[in-house]
């Protein structure tokens, strides 16, 4: 049991810094549609071929690295990660001519958690250094990181692709070229693919071609429908917002060639990875099986570039490997999908909730997404006539309690329940859908309307209180006003049947019955009489009215 629960853990883990990996790319796929339409115009406008290279070049060694590296360090800490992640990865893009998107996704977080920790110490700062003392950290993290990846980050990935290539060099030299797939497609999601292509397959290829006019050595890494299967896999079967995202990426991959907007689907479930692997492994078994293979490389890898630079001989067995590669991998991508489709539906059924008394929409650093979440949340609260304080702030400084409820995305749930073991948790795949809300919404309005889960004042039900004033002299009276609206919305919100009122306390005659709420000035120069007093120093408190509401009169008469 231990070792299915540590193995549970260990799982929840993985994907969490997969998901991660993930959410640093898709704001990035964009630059993949850029460079579609950028080379499929360029030629028309008599642009030499070896420039269009170099364009690639930039755009994938230079360009690439340097957004993901800026959104990995942004994420973390929103202010200035960004920045210190994309000089850190600029060392590694500097020191090596291949593409660097495997360091930017190590330096970018590595950036915005240094940064993010770095705020303990400034808050020792003395008021009015703290920009300066920011500034200078994050200078600082950024050169330290920036020269850390030339002279030592940098070697260790050209070690780590040269191992890569030795690798499946092997597998080629032994001729078992289905099996490759196990090495490639892993490499190709970690954004290694055009290393293995150009770096592997490519040079190898050119040498079979210049003596069978052909290679099938030019499909491996090339052939669109792994990919395809899973992105069709996701417009089925995946959650909403990935349905949007992956009808764009067929396209994209499909016509444009762009085999990287797939690999962000994958990293959001490891898993996943299995289909394109075994689809790589069906679509290579045919092309073998058939003797096919392209005249020449296939760049970038869509249909129709692999079509132009086939021989028309084998242009259905080609066809053919395409597709069989694409429906294996469809149907294991399904299958994972489905599966996890129905956990994250038990998952949705949440169970009666307890006493809620605040509201936390929690993500990473507290300020990007959560902040739009709170928002609609709000707004969603209002719509529904529900009166409940709402925050946002990042998960790893939530307090425990609870009556807390904790809203977080999926990938950092396990965290959510780490962090605050004692709240009551609801998980979403994404702040900024307002649909995803609603189970949330309708269980808080049964709750409202369920009396065995209402709250009830018994202390001062038992003495026959029933309403609650505010005092006030002369015309200053808008404090009060106020302090009665937040009562009346905490009363609201525990379902409480009470009456909250101002009144001007000259020449009035006060009920024992109630319960009256005046601020210390007040108390300190008017005598009151013997009635249930509560005295505060700020009228617009809310601890001393929530202890009111939920411990009576006792509490009220203690503070007297």
């Amino acid at each position: 049991m231990n070792k299915t629960s540590s193995s549970r853990e260990k799982m929840i883990t993985v994907k969490f810094y997969t998901n991660y990996l993930s959410r640093m790319m898709m704001p990035n796929l964009s630059i993949f549609i850029a460079w579609m339409l950028i080379s499929f115009l360029l030629p028309f406008f008599s642009v030499d071929q070896q420039v269009i290279q170099q364009m690639e070049q930039g755009v994938l060694t230079v360009l690439l690295p340097l957004l993901i590296a800026y959104t990995g360090g942004q994420m973390l800490a929103p202010e200035r990660g960004g920045v210190v992640g994309a000089v850190a990865v600029l060392g590694a893009i500097l020191a090596t001519d291949i593409p660097q998107v495997f360091g930017a996704m190590l330096l970018g977080p590595l950036a915005g958690w240094l940064l993010y920790r770095s705020d303990s110490f400034v808050s020792k700062v003395k008021s009015g250094y703290e920009m300066l003392v920011r500034n200078f950290i994050a200078g600082a993290l950024g050169g330290l990181l920036f020269l850390g990846s030339y002279f030592l980050l940098a070697p260790l990935f050209n070690w780590f692709s040269l191992g890569s290539y030795q690798l499946v060099d092997y597998f080629v030299r032994q001729n078992v070229l289905p099996f490759i797939h196990i090495i490639v497609e892993p490499l190709k999601v970690l954004f290694f693919n055009n290393i293995v292509n150009h770096g592997l397959f490519t040079p190898l290829g050119i040498e079979a071609a210049a003596v069978n006019d052909q290679s099938v050595l030019f499909l491996i890494e090339a052939n669109p429908g792994p990919g395809l299967g899973v992105l069709a896999a996701y417009l089925f079967f995946g959650s909403k917002r990935n349905r949007t995202n992956a009808a764009a990426s067929i396209f994209v991959q499909a016509i444009g060639g762009i085999h990287e907007v797939y690999f962000p689907f994958v990293l959001l479930d490891p898993w996943v990875l299995l289909g394109p692997i075994v689809g790589g492994f069906s679509g290579t078994l045919i092309f073998q099986f058939l003797g096919v293979g392209l005249r020449a490389p296939a760049s970038p890898g869509s249909i129709l570039a692999i079509l132009l630079n086939t021989p028309a001989s084998m242009i259905l067995g080609v066809l053919a490997g395409i597709v069989v590669s694409t429906v294996v991998s469809f149907a294991i991508a399904s299958v994972l999908l489905k599966r996890k489709t129905n956990t994250e539906n038990e998952e949705r059924k949440m169970p009666k909730m307890k006493k809620v008394t605040e509201i936390v929409v929690a993500c990473d650093a507290g300020m990007g997404s959560s902040a739009i979440g709170a928002s609609i949340l709000k707004k969603e609260l209002e719509e529904a006539q529900l009166t409940f304080p709402v925050r946002y702030q990042s998960i790893y400084r939530v307090t425990d309690d609870p009556a807390l409820l904790v809203i977080t995305q999926r990938e950092l749930a396990a965290i959510a329940q780490k962090q605050t073991p004692h709240a009551q948790h609801y998980v979403l795949d994404n702040f900024l859908a307002a649909d995803e809300y609603a189970p949330l919404i309708q269980e808080l309005q049964r709750r409202e309307q369920d009396p065995q889960q209402s709250l009830q004042i018994e202390s001062a039900n038992s003495q026959g209180v029933s309403t609650i004033i505010f005092l006030y002299t002369g015309k200053k009276r808008g404090s009060q006003t106020m302090a009665v609206e937040i009562l009346r919305k905490m009363a609201r919100q525990q379902a409480l049947s009470l009456t909250v009122k101002k009144m001007a306390y000259e020449g009035q005659a006060l009920d024992p019955t109630a319960v009256y709420i005046l601020p210390k000035e007040l108390a300190e120069k008017c005598p009151i009489p013997d009635v249930p007093l509560l005295v505060v120093d700020d009228l617009l408190t809310t601890d001393a009215y929530r202890q009111l509401l939920t411990e009576g009169v006792d509490y009220v008469f203690d503070q007297s």
